[in-house]
C-alpha cells in the first residue's frame, strides 16, 4: 500500500507541477499576445497620425492651389478686358489713320 500511496503522491505532485508550468506557459503566451496587440495598436495609431498630418497638409495645399486658381482667373479676366479695350482702341486708331491717309491722298 505504501508503494501505491507514494506513487499516487508522486503523480499528484507531478500533475501539480505540470499544471503550474502549463499555467505559467499560458501566462507567458497571454503576455506575449497582449504585447503584440499593444504594439500593433501603437503602430496603427502612429500610422493614422502620420496619415492625418499628410491629409491636413494636402488639404492646405489644395486650398492654396484653389485660391491661386481663383486669383489667376480674376487676373486673367481683368487683363482680358484690358486686351479687348486695347483691341478696340487699336481698331479705332486704325480706322482714324486710314481715314486721315485717305483724306491726305485723295486731295
Amino acid at each position: 500500500m505504501k508503494s501505491k500511496y507514494s506513487l499516487c503522491l508522486l503523480l499528484c505532485l507531478a500533475t501539480s507541477v505540470w499544471a503550474e508550468s502549463a499555467a505559467e506557459i499560458e501566462l507567458l503566451s497571454a503576455q506575449k499576445a497582449y504585447q503584440a496587440a499593444l504594439s500593433s495598436q501603437r503602430a496603427s495609431q502612429n500610422k493614422a497620425q502620420q496619415l492625418q498630418s499628410q491629409l491636413e497638409l494636402a488639404q492646405l495645399q489644395l486650398k492654396n492651389a484653389q485660391d491661386n486658381v481663383t486669383r489667376l482667373q480674376s487676373d486673367f479676366n481683368q487683363i482680358d478686358v484690358q486686351r479687348q479695350q486695347a483691341d478696340a482702341e487699336l481698331q479705332a486708331a486704325g480706322t482714324r489713320l486710314d481715314a486721315a491717309w485717305q483724306a491726305v491722298h485723295t486731295h
